[in-house]
């Protein structure tokens, strides 16, 4: 008998990539330019330190190639293999694939998992 052709299953990432210049981190002083002034940059840090919490090494915004790191990790973990990399325009693609992961069987229906009457309690000897 021959062996089931394996079977996969793929997901597809990307990333709008500019290529004039790459990408920084978060900077609370830009923000508030871009706002006018509106809010002044401590504000900005302070309100939303998980993207403008001082750079990494503070616990706050990563770095966008330490960001893909640890998401590539986690898919790498989820069993992702990434098998590829391709550039449509602006996007940077990322194809991974896995095996295909059989459905989960369903479980009988409870009067198909009872034992008959007669199975679950043996008649008593006399």
């Amino acid at each position: 008998m021959a062996e089931p052709m394996p079977q996969w299953d793929y997901r597809v990432v990307h990333i709008n990539v500019e290529n004039n210049t790459p990408p920084e981190p978060p900077d609370p002083q830009a923000a508030s330019q871009r706002l006018g002034g509106t809010l002044s940059p401590e504000f900005i840090a302070r309100e939303f330190p998980g993207q403008y919490g001082g750079g990494a090494e503070k616990g706050g915004a990563k770095h966008p190639a330490e960001q893909l790191q640890l998401f590539l990790q986690q898919l790498g973990k989820e069993g992702w293999e990434l098998t590829t990399t391709s550039q449509v325009g602006p996007l940077l693609m990322f194809f991974f694939k896995r095996p295909l992961r059989p459905a989960p069987k369903l479980l009988a229906s409870p009067t198909e998992s009872k034992p008959a009457a007669s199975e679950e309690h043996p008649p008593e000897a006399d």
